[in-house]
């Protein structure tokens, strides 16, 4: 009793050794005495039927917890509860898994356990957990690591300046299939052209107004 210093089981304890100094006896004679009024104090007067209870809600799901933590709860439960059924304890227990291993166990086809099994599904479901959690930490560790220089930040793509493309010469300066720039044609070929060329026919050894031509092609 001198170790119960905190909470429900310090205030018990204290209260027996006040009743021990008024009364001037010991109030257990033996461990045995103990026991049993320790669980008439503290343990629930119907315990079996409380665990049944439980084990119908779903106040006993793992939830946030490991598989090994949510074990050592359900096993308490069952052996609370009395159930002795090893389907009852195996559908009770994939039933209280996180979605992400009871949607695994129930798909597999090869190295299912039997149903009347509950040790096999037991150590089964603590190997997934585990094979799960490994392979989170490796994908993990490999995300692609940011490639920014220290303290340079990235600019969101919305705060970002705009890019102002340089506005068209001409109306018809950005080129499209069956849209093509007037004079683009004219132009090249007078670019290329020599002194000795027409400017009309292209032929050499004429000007422009010695040809024979009647237009411009």
């Amino acid at each position: 009793m001198s170790y119960m210093k905190a909470g429900r089981a310090g205030h018990w304890a204290n209260c027996e050794f006040e009743h021990e100094a008024k009364s001037g006896h010991l109030c257990f004679i033996d461990w045995v005495d103990f026991e049993e009024e320790f669980r008439k104090d503290f343990m629930s007067l119907d315990s079996e039927a409380a665990a049944v209870n439980v084990l119908e809600t779903t106040s006993y799901f793992q939830g946030r917890q490991l598989v090994d933590d949510y074990l050592d709860q359900f096993k308490d439960l069952i052996e609370d509860s009395s159930y002795s059924d090893p389907k009852t304890i195996v559908v009770k227990f994939c039933r209280g898994l996180d979605r992400r291993i009871s949607t695994a166990l129930a798909g597999m086809t090869y190295g299912r356990p039997a149903d009347t099994d509950p040790k096999a599904w037991f150590r089964l479901a603590v190997r997934m957990d585990q094979n799960r959690a490994a392979d989170e930490a490796f994908h993990t560790s490999h995300r692609q690591p940011n490639l920014l220089a220290p303290g340079i930040s990235r600019i969101p793509m919305a705060s970002r300046p705009a890019q102002v493309a340089p506005a068209a010469r001409f109306a018809h300066s950005n080129l499209s299939p069956g849209n093509p720039v007037p004079m683009d044609i004219d132009a090249t070929r007078k670019a290329k052209a020599t002194p000795d060329t027409c400017r009309c026919c292209g032929k050499t050894r004429h000007w422009a107004k010695d040809c024979d031509l009647r237009f411009n092609v």
